[in-house]
């Protein structure tokens, strides 16, 4: 069994994806008992779901080219945008002095949950084309092994030199492993047979014992947050886990209107997840005014939040696009 995309154009199950992504990084940073949920295995891949997405895209075209001011454009100016304003807010409100701002945005690479992520994006924009030599010259297997291997190295070298956690969170590393999959979907889809079930098995097994059961893993596997955000875990990802996406989608697929707020959500995800980034860095649950219980805040929170990134998101991403278009016409 295959799952094949459209290499040719737009597809829409990819949107699904990204829509499904999407809340996911809503969820994963607004719940407060993940480790309850096995969040590991069915939300806690967002940035790797968004980084296959990523290969995907670059490895379907016959002669991609890496388009530096479209990436600026597109993800680099937006973020810094959002960045400035929250900046602005959080100096208005006196939510924090100028000195602790400027140490969290050299140590974290922004304000927010997910900050990391455009610079993630940035560096794996580059890799992509200097790995596609050595994906085209080897067969899919032996290029798995080489990655394996480039992976690992890195997990030792990590433990090793214990690599502080503000600078990893930074480093694309941990998503390289993510490159051959996306590669993978983009030349033969998901195929599904006993070596691609058997592979997601042993990494949900992976998942699983990363989240709940591995305590210090080191020289083998670095100790860090992002526990299953590593090689071992993404075969479940990109063929178990997609595939079972896959079902639910073509349960989806006949019904004309969640086919279209599922198409605004991908087409947003991006806006979305700059805007909840802010929000949730500028508005803690238990500052919401006139509220005593601590559970009726958090069901505040929680509602002000994803209102907010959603609509915010989707608002930013139109007027970003209506100036693009604009300038487009100016040019």
């Amino acid at each position: 069994m295959t799952i094949s995309f459209n290499t040719k154009g737009y597809d829409v199950f990819i949107d699904f994806i990204k829509a499904y992504a999407i809340m996911c990084v809503l969820f994963g940073h607004t719940f407060l008992w993940l480790d309850k949920v096995g969040y590991g295995v069915w939300a806690g891949m967002q940035v790797p779901l968004f980084i296959l997405v990523q290969a995907f895209h670059w490895y379907k075209k016959d002669k991609p080219v890496i388009n530096f001011v479209k990436i600026l454009k597109r993800v680099i100016f937006p973020f810094f945008v959002i960045e400035f304003l929250t900046v602005g807010i959080a100096l208005l409100f006196g939510l924090n002095n100028a000195n602790e701002l400027k140490t969290l945005a050299l140590s974290g690479g922004g304000y927010g949950p997910g900050s990391y992520y455009p610079w993630i994006y940035l560096q794996v924009a580059i890799l992509l084309p200097l790995f596609s030599p050595l994906l085209c010259r080897f067969s899919k297997w032996v290029s798995l092994i080489i990655f394996i291997i480039i992976c690992q190295l890195f997990e030792f070298l990590f433990s090793i030199i214990d690599l502080p956690e503000n600078i990893y969170r930074l480093l694309a590393v941990r998503y390289i492993f993510l490159v051959p999959l996306g590669w993978l979907w983009a030349k033969e889809g998901i195929v599904i047979n006993w070596k691609t079930i058997l592979l997601s098995i042993l990494s949900l097994f992976a998942i699983l014992y990363f989240e709940y059961l591995s305590v210090h893993d080191e020289p083998w596997f670095f100790t860090t947050k992002w526990q299953f955000h590593r090689w071992p875990c993404y075969f479940f990802l990109a063929y178990g886990f997609t595939g079972i996406l896959n079902i639910v989608w073509k349960r989806l697929v006949n019904y004309e209107l969640i086919i279209k707020y599922i198409k605004v959500l991908a087409s947003s995800s991006y806006e979305i997840f700059l805007v909840q980034m802010s929000v949730i860095y500028l508005i803690n649950y238990t500052s919401i005014p006139f509220v005593r219980d601590k559970v009726f805040k958090y069901i505040i929170w929680l509602i002000l939040v994803w209102m907010i990134s959603i609509f915010g998101g989707i608002l930013l991403n139109r007027i970003l696009n209506r100036k693009s278009i604009i300038m487009s016409k100016n040019d």
